[in-house]
């Protein structure tokens, strides 16, 4: 058999599976390997990365700054004089042809440049802010993952709950037809169920588009689809914030939010600016080295010269147009906008940190108050159902408690969706949010 021939089906299909592997969607299998997908994948978490990488190269910068400075330079020329003077007889003027050239090697070495000095304090308050935005970047990305993670879980639930909901009004619009085939049932009950159904079929069809909305929106993050068939486990616990006291978590917050932090150190640096540019009132010293040599022809021949040069320099500005002053006036402005920032940060973590610890003390109370208006809804129905059998109830009867059930079954859900949004707040606020939060979260996924 021809080697060629054998090995032609099987390239095929091995180029097409990896094709299919590398366009075709991502099955994560839970919430961990997509928060992985999202740091891989995320722009807004990747461009505040490339920002942070960025800011660490303004210390080396600084420090460069301070270091001494070497420049080395050379030129050659070709020159053409043409010389006339009256202390030249005559005859002995004209024109001169003549190559020069030369080299010089220059250090200086700053020794006292104040706003270098303060330059150096900047980065490094700079890298501390950037570090800062950093790690609330990882903090919002696992807040935005979850949501949008839960989003799409919720909307499953909707889907879920709608096709029940259909199904079940299907069977009552069976039951309505044929008792009012067998004239037991006015032909309104048939028209009231057929409107039930009519309207549970729209619902179906858009908890459907839903899920394609949420996967698209989670898509935006992690950047592939994600096939998730997940659901939140009935075992899950529902527990208060440890410690269990408000003003603790408040305090915690604005002790160790990162966005107060990274507002803190803006802050730094805007007090630093101030120094930076009064400096321009100050003088400056450098300590200076020069070797040179140049070497030039003219009418009286070739002239070598060799020089070595050591000393100081300084530079005392005297007036600069205002110019020093004004950019003074600059930074004071800039260090008030900063605090006002920091102000700005410090309330909202304080309104986010009470917000969501009220909402995770309200959420646990809700869902038990939600999980037995579920199980009321459930009998309500069936006692419902059971007067249509007998004709003590009406179809609209029916559809009014398979709508109150149906909406039992959303808020249920979404009371367990919004206390875990809420929990997962609740520590970015404070600061404290991290991946082992989401593995905890991870293990109360059912698949």
């Amino acid at each position: 058999m021809n080697n060629s021939t054998t090995r032609t089906p099987l390239l095929f299909l091995v180029t097409f599976y990896s094709v299919l592997l590398l366009t075709g969607p991502v099955h994560a299998t839970d919430l961990v390997e997509a928060f992985n997908l999202a740091l891989e994948s995320d722009p807004e978490y990747r461009r505040v990365a490339a920002a942070n990488r960025a800011v660490l190269e303004q210390r080396p910068q600084a420090i460069a700054q301070l270091l001494p400075a070497v420049q080395a330079t050379g030129n050659s020329y070709y020159n053409d004089q043409d010389i006339s003077s009256a202390f030249i007889p005559v005859g002995e003027g004209g024109g001169v042809k003549f190559n020069s050239h030369g080299y010089s090697l220059n250090l200086s070495q700053p020794l006292f440049r104040f706003d270098r000095f303060v330059r150096l304090l900047q980065a490094n308050s700079r890298i501390r802010q950037a570090e800062a935005e950093y790690a609330a970047a990882e903090q919002d990305l696992m807040v935005r993952l979850s949501q949008r993670y839960y989003f799409v879980l919720a909307n499953q639930d909707n889907l879920a709950f709608a096709e029940a909901e259909e199904k079940s009004l299907a069977r009552q619009l069976d039951q309505a037809k044929q008792r009012f085939d067998v004239g037991l049932t006015a032909i309104t009950d048939v028209q009231e169920a057929q409107a039930g159904y009519d309207r549970a079929v729209a619902q179906r069809i858009a908890a459907a588009n839903g899920i394609d909305n949420a996967r698209e929106a989670l898509r935006e993050i992690i950047g592939v689809y994600l096939e998730s068939q997940g659901a939140l486990s009935e075992d899950m616990p529902f527990v208060e914030p440890e410690p269990a006291d408000l003003d603790q978590w408040t305090e915690t917050a604005l002790a160790q939010n990162l966005q107060i932090t990274a507002a803190t150190e803006a802050v730094n640096t805007a007090r630093q600016e101030i120094k930076v540019q009064n400096s321009g009132h100050l003088p400056t010293l450098d300590a200076v080295a020069r070797y040179g040599y140049d070497k030039t022809g003219g009418r009286f021949g070739a002239t070598k010269i060799h020089s070595d040069v050591v000393g100081l320099e300084l530079n005392v500005p005297l007036f600069s147009g205002g110019f020093v002053s004004s950019r003074a006036r600059e930074a004071h402005a800039r260090l008030d906008e900063s605090l006002e920032r920091l102000e700005t940060s410090r309330r909202l973590a304080q309104r986010q940190t009470r917000e969501s610890y009220l909402g995770v003390i309200s959420g646990i109370s809700q869902i038990h108050a939600f999980k037995q208006a579920l199980i009321s809804s459930e009998t309500a129905l069936r006692a419902t159902e059971a007067g249509f059998e007998v004709g003590t109830r009406t179809a609209v009867d029916v559809i009014a408690a398979e709508r109150v059930l149906s909406q039992s079954r959303r808020d249920y859900a979404r009371a367990k969706y919004e206390y875990i949004q809420n929990s997962l707040l609740l520590k970015q606020a404070a600061g404290t949010l991290s991946p082992e939060d989401l593995a905890r979260l991870n293990q109360w996924l059912a698949y």
